[in-house]
């Protein structure tokens, strides 16, 4: 059953009023549907109101209390992610048992890969001989 859309708070009661109604269609207590519509703006307020639209640029990107960015900039490039090992100590990871943690890294780090294709990078290897 298709339910119509309307943006208007009425509009939501409407909903809950048919969807109630076809839930105890055999019983007796019937729920009335009253569409209420928008009104429509007065002829005299109308030329002192006119529709922008433009794109909303944000200067910075939105972020929550905890830091994760909510909203970015249309134009933002995506960022890179440096995993936290090279990709030798990953393949060294895989390859060991279950309850060594260096492994579980390893499946994390896997798990990004395979959520963030092209912006995962390894972390570049530090030579011991300087």
């Amino acid at each position: 059953m298709a339910l119509p859309v309307t943006s208007s708070p009425a509009g939501s009661m409407s909903k809950e009023k048919e969807v109630l109604n076809s839930l105890f269609n055999e019983e007796e207590e019937r729920f009335p549907v009253v569409e209420e519509k928008e009104k429509e703006i007065e002829k005299e307020v109308q030329p002192y109101i006119e529709k922008i639209e433009k794109e909303i640029y944000l200067a910075k990107p939105i972020t929550d209390d905890y830091g994760q960015t909510l909203v970015t900039a249309p134009s933002a490039q995506p960022t890179q992610i440096v995993l936290p090992i090279s990709e030798a100590t990953f393949l060294f990871g895989l390859k060991q048992k279950v309850s060594e943690s260096v492994r579980w890294l390893a499946e994390w780090c896997r798990r990004l890969i395979k959520m963030f294709d092209k912006q995962t990078v390894f972390r570049k290897e530090e030579n011991a001989a300087q």
